[in-house]
């Protein structure tokens, strides 16, 4: 079972190594989007009369950019017959506007994270300076133990938050500003893709 199993993964893998990147005459690689209804393509909700798109649309385009680096630029090919001239910029601008709400949710994020690794540095410092107070004066081992474990609790989550969560954050920041780059080019549906 465990040889099945290690062969099945070997073959996906070189498939995946395999399949080419489409990319357009930029050198931008292609997210291809098919659209038979656009009635969904925006959120009912927005604010300011800036419309977003829909999370289904959002969902999609993360999902097909997945498989490039988080740096990568991107392209957006929507292949549709039902969406006219003024709805392809209206829908870009929808992308945009997602998007950079996006972003400035995650600089936030970062921002927040760093004011929680610093405060938790800060905690796990003083926890340590406290124990080490309490071993000298107290003399009490449980005491001591107890503060000691605290300190380096607060010491783990800061490097937690600053060295494992932080560069996911960062990674989310970079593909936020590929989708804010992101170049979406509209097709017929009928026409082979480009």
């Amino acid at each position: 079972m465990t040889g099945a199993l290690k062969a099945l993964r070997r073959e996906l893998e070189s498939r995946v190594k395999a399949e080419a990147v489409e990319r357009d005459g930029d050198g931008r690689a292609v997210i291809g989007m098919t659209v038979r209804d656009d009635r969904e393509f925006l959120s009912d909700l927005s604010e300011d009369a800036r419309p977003l798109i829909s999370s289904d649309v959002a969902e999609f385009i993360e999902r097909g950019a997945m498989r490039y680096a988080p740096k990568e630029s991107l392209c957006l090919h929507v292949y549709s017959d039902c969406i006219d001239e003024r709805e392809k910029e209206v829908y870009r601008g929808a992308i945009g506007e997602y998007y950079r709400l996006q972003y400035k949710q995650e600089v936030r994020d970062l921002s927040r994270n760093l004011f929680i690794t610093l405060a938790m540095t800060l905690a796990g410092v003083v926890a340590l300076v406290i124990t080490l107070l309490a071993a000298y004066f107290l003399d009490n081992a449980i005491v001591s133990e107890i503060l000691d474990i605290a300190a380096w609790v607060f010491l783990w989550e800061a490097v937690d938050q600053f060295f494992l969560e932080r560069s996911v954050m960062r990674l989310r920041r970079n593909r936020c500003l590929a989708f804010i780059d992101m170049r979406v080019v509209f097709y017929p549906k009928t026409t082979p893709q480009a």
